[in-house]
C-alpha cells in the first residue's frame, strides 16, 4: 500500500510535510488500508466540496487555503475514514450529511487529532497554525490565537462524544402484525431520541470519550441520569434491528443453540414469554449469552440489560423486549400478554444469529488468544460424556463417544472438544484416538484446566483388582476348555461361549463377544457396580479371581446383560465391515485370497483384514475423498480408522464404497481423528 502526496497552491514547507507523513502512519495504524491512496492539498475548493472530499479511484482532496493546520489534518482523517469504510469494510456509500457513515467519520477524525496530539506534543503549536492566512490574521496575537483553540478543544470534546442516532430500519405502519404506527413513530421520535440527547448532554460534563458499549459494560462508574440514557439508547439502537416486517423463522447456528440450551424452540418462548409476564411494571426481557457460551434468559427493570457490569450473572443480549408501556399501551392498553405473545411474529431471527454469530467469535478468539492458534488450525468434536481410567501408573481421561463437528479440517494443531461438562482445548499431539473416543493424559489434564475435577472410578476398578489380567484368570478359570492358549495377555481369546455366530446365526463367526470384555471401560464398571452390590450384601468378593469366575459361570442374567451391552456397541461396526470387506473381496475373485474373521488374531492384534497375493490389507469404508490440488493431497473420509503404521503387518489400506476404491500404501499419510485421513501419495483406483 502506498500513499502519494501532492500539494497546490499551499505553500507547504518541507517542515509541514514531514509532520503530514507522520500523520498518515497514525491514520494507516488506526484504520488500515489495503489499496494505494493519493492526497491532494488544495489551495481553492473544486465542485461541491466543502473542505474535502474522495473519489472512488481513491483520491482525497483537502482544502488547505487559509485554515489551521490542525483543521486540514481533521478533514484529512475524515475523508481517510471514508475511504476506510468503502474500500476495506464495503460499506454502500452513505449520505452526505447525517447517517451512520458520516457520523462515524466525524468522531473518528476527532479521535485521531486528538491520538496525534498526545503522541507528538511538540507539534502542537504547529498544530494551531494557518496556512497563507491574509497579513491581518497573520497579526493576530498569539493569545487569540490560544482563545481559539480552546473553542476548538471544547468543540471536539462535545462532537467526539456525541452519541448517534440508530436509522429505523423500515417505515412506521411497516410492524402492523405487532404494533401500530403511531406507536413508533412516538417510540422512536420522541422516547428513544430523547434518551439519546439526554445521554449527550450528560456526557458533556464528563472526562474522556467512549462508544456506546462500552459505557454500557462500564456503567458502575456512572450516575443513575446515564445508566437510565445510555440504556435506553443502547437497548432501542438493538430493539429496531430486531424486528422485521417480514416473518421469519429461526435458523442458523442460533437455531442449533437454542435447541441444545432449551431443548427446543416452544421451550425457549415459553420461559421468555413468562420472565416477560412475570416483570412488573417498565422493564425489558433478554434472551443472552452468558460468560460460559450458554442461552439465557432474564428480565430486567428500567432501561438495564445483561451487559451492564452491575447486573450479576449477566452477558451479551442478542434479543430483547421492551416491556415500558410507551411501547405498546396506544394498540394493546392493558392486553400486555397479547403484545408479548405477538412479538414472536415480527423478530429479525437474521439479525440475532448474525449477533450470535458476532459475539461467538469473539469468544473463540479469546479461546485462541489463549492457545496461540487460529480458527482455522482448530478441529472440533463433540463428546458424551468424560471417564477416568487408572491402571498401574497410567492415569488418562476418555472423552467418550466423540463426533466430528468438522471432517474437513487439515494440519491441525489443536482440538477443541465441545460437551455438557466443558469445551476443552487440547494439543492435538497430546490426544490419543481410538474407537470413537479421545484420551489425555492426567497430567495434560491437570495443567490445562487445574480445576476440573472427575470421579475417578478406574481407582475404584483397581483397588478391587477388576484389572484386565484378572478378568482374563477369570474367564480361564470359568471356561477352561474354550481357552486359547497362545492369546496374548490382554485377551482372553475365549471360543464357543457367546460368539458373534450366536447372535448372527453364522456358525464361521466362532469368535466371543467376551474377547473385549477386558478392554472395555463401560464393562469394568458394570463388573465393579455388581461387585460393590454383592459386597454390600455380605457375599464374600475378598477373592477378585473367584468371585469374577462365579458371576460369568452362574448368574445367567448378568453375562446376558454384559453380552447384549458388548453386542450393540460391536455390531454396527461388524455390519458395515462385513459389507465392506465382500465388496473388496468381489473385486479379486479368482486370486489367492486368504480372510480373517472380524476379531480374530490377526484381525484384532495385527489390523490385517485380507490376504490377497501375499499382500497383508486393512479395509475400511469409504465415505467421501477429494485432492487438494495446492497441496497435492489425498483427504479421505471413512469411518471409525486408526493410526495402522504401527501395525507392520499391514502393507496397504483399501478404502471401498459401491463405486470405487482407493488404495494406498500404509505410510505418508495423517490422522485427523477418526474419520478423516491425509495421504501425501497418488492412490491407486479400482472402478466397481
Amino acid at each position: 500500500m502506498k500513499v502519494n502526496f501532492f500539494y497546490s497552491d499551499t505553500k507547504f514547507k518541507d517542515e509541514d510535510k514531514d509532520f503530514v507523513k507522520k500523520f498518515v502512519s497514525l491514520l494507516q495504524e488506526k484504520f488500515p488500508l489495503k489499496t494505494d491512496v493519493s492526497i491532494k492539498f488544495i489551495g481553492n475548493r473544486t465542485g461541491k466540496m466543502s473542505t474535502g472530499s474522495r473519489t472512488d479511484k481513491s483520491v482525497l482532496k483537502i482544502l488547505s487555503k487559509n485554515r489551521l493546520i490542525r483543521d486540514i489534518m481533521r478533514t484529512l482523517a475524515h475523508e481517510w475514514v471514508h475511504e476506510y469504510q468503502r474500500k476495506v469494510q464495503k460499506r454502500e456509500q452513505g449520505p452526505d450529511i447525517g447517517g451512520k457513515n458520516e457520523d462515524e467519520a466525524n468522531a473518528f477524525a476527532g479521535r485521531i487529532v486528538k491520538m496525534f496530539e498526545k503522541k507528538y506534543p511538540k507539534f502542537e503549536k504547529k498544530m494551531y497554525e494557518s496556512k497563507l492566512l491574509k497579513s491581518k490574521i497573520d497579526l493576530l496575537t498569539e493569545q487569540i490565537v490560544l482563545v481559539e483553540k480552546k473553542s476548538i478543544e471544547s468543540n471536539l470534546i462535545s462532537e467526539m462524544k456525541k452519541i448517534g442516532i440508530e436509522k429505523l430500519p423500515y417505515s412506521y405502519s411497516s410492524l402492523k402484525k405487532f404494533i401500530d404506527s403511531k406507536t413508533m413513530d412516538v417510540h422512536y421520535n420522541k422516547h428513544y431520541k430523547g434518551y439519546v440527547d439526554k445521554l449527550n448532554k450528560a456526557l458533556l460534563s464528563k472526562k474522556g470519550d467512549m462508544e456506546l458499549e462500552e459505557i454500557i459494560k462500564s456503567i458502575s462508574k456512572f450516575d443513575n441520569r446515564v445508566r437510565n440514557n445510555a440504556g435506553g439508547a443502547f437497548n432501542h439502537a438493538l430493539f429496531w434491528k430486531m424486528l422485521s416486517p417480514k416473518k421469519q423463522i429461526p435458523k442458523g447456528e442460533i437455531y442449533t443453540q437454542i435447541k441444545k440450551d432449551f431443548g427446543n424452540i416452544k421451550k425457549m418462548k415459553d420461559e421468555f414469554n413468562q420472565a416477560a409476564k412475570d416483570r412488573f411494571g417498565s422493564g425489558w426481557t433478554w434472551l443472552y449469552i452468558d460468560k460460559t457460551g450458554t442461552l439465557k434468559i432474564m428480565s430486567l427493570p428500567n432501561q438495564d440489560n445483561p451487559l451492564m457490569n452491575v447486573v450479576k450473572k449477566g452477558g451479551f443480549p442478542i434479543l430483547g423486549l421492551d416491556l415500558w408501556e410507551h411501547a405498546y399501551y396506544l394498540k394493546y392498553q392493558n392486553k400486555r400478554d397479547e403484545y408479548i405473545s405477538n412479538f414472536w411474529n415480527v423478530v429479525n431471527w437474521e439479525f440475532v444469529n448474525d449477533l450470535y454469530l458476532t459475539k461467538r467469535k469473539i469468544d473463540k478468539k479469546k479461546i485462541i488468544k489463549e492457545s496461540d492458534t487460529i480458527e482455522s488450525e482448530l478441529i472440533k468434536y463433540k463428546y458424551n460424556n468424560i471417564g477416568f481410567f487408572k491402571k498401574m501408573r497410567t492415569e488418562k481421561y476418555y472423552f467418550n463417544n466423540i463426533i466430528p463437528v468438522e471432517d474437513d479440517v487439515q494440519n491441525s494443531k489443536k482440538i477443541l472438544l465441545q460437551g455438557h461438562e466443558g469445551d476443552f482445548l487440547f494439543d492435538i499431539q497430546d490426544v490419543k484416538f481410538a474407537n470413537n473416543t479421545a484420551s489425555v493424559k492426567k497430567e495434560t489434564m491437570d495443567n490445562n484446566y487445574p480445576n476440573f475435577v472427575k470421579s475417578k472410578m478406574g481407582e475404584g476398578l483397581t483397588t478391587a483388582g477388576i484389572t484386565p489380567v484378572n478378568i482374563k484368570k477369570a474367564l480361564q478359570k470359568t471356561y477352561p476348555n474354550n481357552w486359547v492358549s497362545d492369546d496374548i495377555t490382554f485377551t482372553p481369546g475365549l471360543r464357543g461361549v457367546y460368539t458373534i455366530g450366536d447372535q448372527i446365526n453364522d456358525p464361521n463367526e466362532d469368535w466371543s463377544v467376551m474377547n473385549f470384555f477386558d478392554t472395555k471401560e463401560e464393562v469394568k464398571t458394570m463388573i465393579y457396580d455388581k461387585f460393590k452390590q454383592d459386597t454390600n450384601a455380605g457375599v464374600d468378593t475378598t477373592d477378585i479371581i473367584n468371585w469374577m469366575s462365579n458371576l460369568f459361570k452362574t448368574d445367567d442374567e448378568f453375562t446376558n446383560k454384559l453380552v447384549n451391552r458388548q453386542w450393540k456397541s460391536i455390531k454396527n461396526g461388524y455390519d458395515l465391515e462385513k459389507k465392506t470387506f465382500e465388496e473388496f473381496i468381489q473385486k479379486f475373485d479368482g486370486k489367492n485370497i486368504v480372510t480373517y474373521p472380524y476379531g480374530s488374531k490377526m484381525d484384532r492384534w495385527f489390523g490385517v483384514d485380507v490376504t490377497i497375493d501375499g499382500i497383508n490389507y486393512q479395509i475400511k469404508p469409504l465415505n467421501g475423498y477429494k485432492k487438494d490440488k495446492d497441496r497435492n493431497v489425498y483427504v479421505v473420509f471413512t469411518y471409525n480408522m486408526k493410526d495402522y503404521k504401527l501395525k507392520k503387518k499391514i502393507d496397504k489400506i483399501a478404502f471401498v464404497n459401491k463405486k470405487e476404491i482407493l488404495i494406498f500404501d500404509n505410510k505418508n499419510y495423517n490422522l485427523l481423528g477418526t474419520t478423516t485421513l491425509v495421504f501425501s501419495e497418488e492412490p491407486t483406483f479400482l472402478n466397481r
